[in-house]
């Protein structure tokens, strides 16, 4: 089975689960071929396999203009019809604005030349990654193609229902994978009730081999205690309350340092925060490191700390867990569906730096209570996130067009399995 796996930028740093994915279905029989709405830079090549991957990955933009030209008519004298809606579709209805009906004429062009490929080619399946303009482009070209579309969606696009058109794109798809059931809900708010069937929480999960031999140590020095975040530098992950946290817990008196890493647009503004709270020697940035770099951060951190505004359920909080690191992170999205807080984690309400630094200061003044979460955070990693299963079930969407027998879903139950997220009650940071 010929699948295309299409993602904005294929493959980086901020998306190694998607490698991770591909590998697992590959294994499983399915025949992924990947390609990316914008070429790699070399800085989105993070590691080996990263490489290897960009290197056999196809890219519509920059556009090569002669089979842009080609697939322009091929696809106007063979699908003329085809071509017509799906232009008509891109400029949208009356009143939308300017700007987003230049968008869309891009995502136009550059679904004809995906679909070109795809037909030449005989794919029998597109998925996109990401509900954002990545499945724009790929909405659009699997019409052309004339082949089923599907798309897995996060947690970032559920934030702009109506932008992406995420209605539009669920009545097309023949099912919509969910990481989180928080996104499956949100995706539920976004179409008709009688699409709900294609809906499946399809959880983002890691090898059963990730940490399987580089276990954390239980305990730590009582020196410097370290935090780590590894995010990209963008607002909704709440970079400026964490280093607010960081500010209070010296204000503590407590000897702590915090390394950030990732990259991204908010960069800039997170160094001037830093400046202004004279927190040169307490914060560090990295930039973007490589999947390997990255695991020796998290083996040396006393703690890992997610302060996002807005999430799925983040695989580098899986990671973490796995590594046997305690974690505290926001109760956002589907976060609380993998932080079970007081078992496997600690839970802090969004925006709340004061919060966020008592959940610090207590892992570092009580080593049993750290030790206890990150033995209960690898068990639960380890059983419930397991990319396996959920590769299994993804396979079997691909090649039942959506549909499962309850004999499959009643095999991939783990990958869904919903921890009750307990209640909040913030005086007892």
């Amino acid at each position: 089975m010929k699948v295309a796996y299409i993602t904005s930028v294929y493959p980086a740093v901020s998306q190694t689960f998607i490698l991770r994915e591909v590998r697992a279905l590959r294994h499983l029989g399915i025949d992924i071929i990947t390609f990316s709405i914008r070429r790699a830079s070399q800085q989105d090549r993070l590691g080996r396999e990263a490489q290897e991957e960009a290197a056999n990955t196809r890219w519509l933009v920059p556009t090569r203009m002669t089979e842009l030209l080609s697939a322009v008519l091929w696809s106007v004298a063979t699908r003329p019809l085809a071509t017509a809606w799906a232009l008509l579709h891109a400029l949208g209805g009356r009143g939308r604005p300017i700007t987003e009906r230049c968008k869309w004429l891009a995502y136009f062009g550059e679904a004809l030349l995906l679909a070109h490929w795809l037909s030449r080619d005989r794919f029998v399946h597109l998925h996109c990654h990401f509900g954002n303009s990545g499945s724009s482009t790929a909405a659009l070209a699997a019409r052309l193609a004339r082949i089923p579309f599907s798309m897995t969606c996060h947690g970032s696009e559920l934030r702009e229902i109506a932008r992406h058109r995420l209605s539009e794109k669920l009545a097309q798809a023949v099912f919509v994978a969910c990481v989180s059931h928080f996104g499956k809900a949100q995706m539920m708010l976004a179409g008709a009730p009688d699409q709900w069937h294609k809906l499946h929480v399809v959880r983002c999960g890691l090898d059963a081999e990730f940490g399987s031999e580089d276990r954390m140590p239980s305990e730590k020095g009582q020196g410097v205690f370290e935090v780590l975040c590894v995010a990209r530098l963008s607002a909704e992950k709440g970079h400026l309350v964490l280093i607010d946290a960081m500010a209070e817990l010296r204000a503590r008196g407590i000897e702590v340092h915090c390394t950030l890493v990732g990259d991204g647009p908010m960069r800039t503004e997170i160094e001037r925060r830093i400046e202004q709270c004279n927190a040169r020697k307490l914060i560090s940035l990295t930039g973007a490191l490589e999947p390997a770099r990255v695991s020796e951060f998290y083996r040396s951190a006393n703690v890992f700390v997610l302060p996002s505004f807005s999430e799925g359920v983040p695989v580098v909080l899986m990671e973490a867990m796995a590594l046997e690191c305690p974690v505290v992170a926001t109760s956002v999205g589907g976060v609380p569906e993998l932080v079970i807080h007081g078992e496997t984690g600690l839970l802090v309400p969004p925006g709340d730096s004061r919060a966020l630094a008592n959940a610090l200061q207590r892992i570092r003044q009580d080593p049993g209570v750290a030790a206890g979460l990150a033995a209960n955070g690898r068990r639960h990693v380890r059983t419930e996130f397991r990319l396996d299963v959920s590769a299994q079930r993804l396979a079997a969407l691909f090649r039942n067009r959506g549909r499962l027998t309850v004999s499959e879903r009643d095999a991939t139950d783990l990958a869904t399995a919903l921890c009750q997220p307990r209640p909040l009650n913030p005086s007892s940071y």
